[in-house]
């Protein structure tokens, strides 16, 4: 598709400065744009690099006009550039699918515009809304119920009763509802623990691919609305995630852990069991949370502590060995006098 430059301007609500009648089909970032593409710059630093790439038209929040170009100025870059995307690359058409080698419950119940793909499995009593799309070799247990217009990625395994609200996406190999993590170390070995509970996903959640969300010992795991988590995260029985929390990849979090809402954890961080982490706080990647942590603290380091005591900690390191060395030689010199 083609749009002008004044017509994506009156998408984005932007103000254009430059030729409204330019048309672009298409968006890059500016060192990979074209003539027919528009691009973006997300700061004043950029735009050197915005005056001689090849994209004619150009998304900024911070500069006005670039000679050659014509500048759409929005209140957001970021925000501007994701809107662009979706206008060239809209979501396709759901329509009602059925691929080959499908089995479904006859006691399932299957909304409208459903598709259901190559080798998936759906349980008895399950519940699916419309719009919904089922990758292949899916693995939906029994009494399952997932809301209107949510994507489940081939390979993902939910188990038994879980609860999927609208609009979530599900990426690849991610198994939701797994057992959890529950045993007694006895006088004849380990006992495993029954684990009863299950699962619970809010809507417009999304779970990236190959994580495990364990299903609760009793009652439920609970993921809220809008909470987004990266590959590979671990989320342990009993644990609630609140609403509009963003959690990057290989964080494990153990059972019966609150994290509270509108909270950004790093990369590789641990969380402890039976802890709660209050609301919109901010976690550093390979952080180790052991305890309480307040409400919007900034926190770092193993054991996490807030950031600039993790900071001065990490300067007093760097200088160990100096400190070490001076010490030395007072030793020495002690020792000669």
């Amino acid at each position: 598709m083609e749009i002008t430059a004044a017509e994506l301007a009156q998408k984005l609500g932007g103000s254009l400065n430059g030729d409204s009648g330019i048309k672009v089909s298409g968006i890059n970032e500016l060192k990979g744009a074209g003539p027919k593409d528009v691009s973006f710059i997300l700061g004043k630093k950029y735009a050197e690099e915005a005056k001689t790439s090849s994209a004619i038209v150009i998304l900024s929040d911070s500069v006005d006009s670039l000679p050659g170009k014509a500048v759409i100025k929005v209140e957001n870059a970021k925000v501007a550039y994701v809107a662009v995307l979706n206008i060239f690359y809209p979501e396709p058409e759901r329509k009602e699918f059925r691929g080959t080698f499908v089995s479904v419950s006859k006691s399932a119940v299957i909304g409208n515009n459903t598709a259901i793909h190559d080798f998936a499995v759906i349980g008895e009593d399950n519940h699916i809304g419309n719009n919904v799309i089922i990758g292949s070799c899916v693995v939906l247990g029994k009494n399952v119920k997932i809301g209107n217009n949510t994507v489940i990625e081939p390979n993902v395994s939910v188990y038994d009763n879980t609860i999927i609200g609208d609009s979530t996406i599900i990426h690849a190999g991610t198994t939701i509802g797994g057992d959890g993590f529950g045993l007694i170390p006895g006088k004849d070995g380990i006992i495993k623990v029954p684990q009863v509970g299950f699962v619970e996903i809010g809507s417009f959640a999304e779970i990236g691919n190959n994580c495990c969300i364990d299903r609760g010992a009793f009652g439920p795991t609970k993921i809220g609305n809008m909470v987004k988590l990266d590959n590979l995260v671990h989320i342990a029985h009993n644990v609630k995630i609140c609403d509009c929390t963003i959690i990057a990849a290989q964080t494990g979090v153990a059972g019966s852990t609150k994290i509270g809402s509108g909270c950004i954890i790093g990369g590789q961080v641990g969380v402890t069991d039976h802890i709660e982490v209050g609301n919109f706080v901010q976690v550093g990647s390979q952080a180790g949370v052991s305890k309480d942590i307040e409400d919007k603290a900034v926190i770092t380091g193993t054991p996490a502590k807030p950031f600039m005591e993790e900071k001065k900690q990490q300067a007093y390191i760097g200088k160990l060995k100096e400190l070490f060395d001076r010490v030395k030689l007072l030793e020495d010199k002690s020792t000669k006098e």
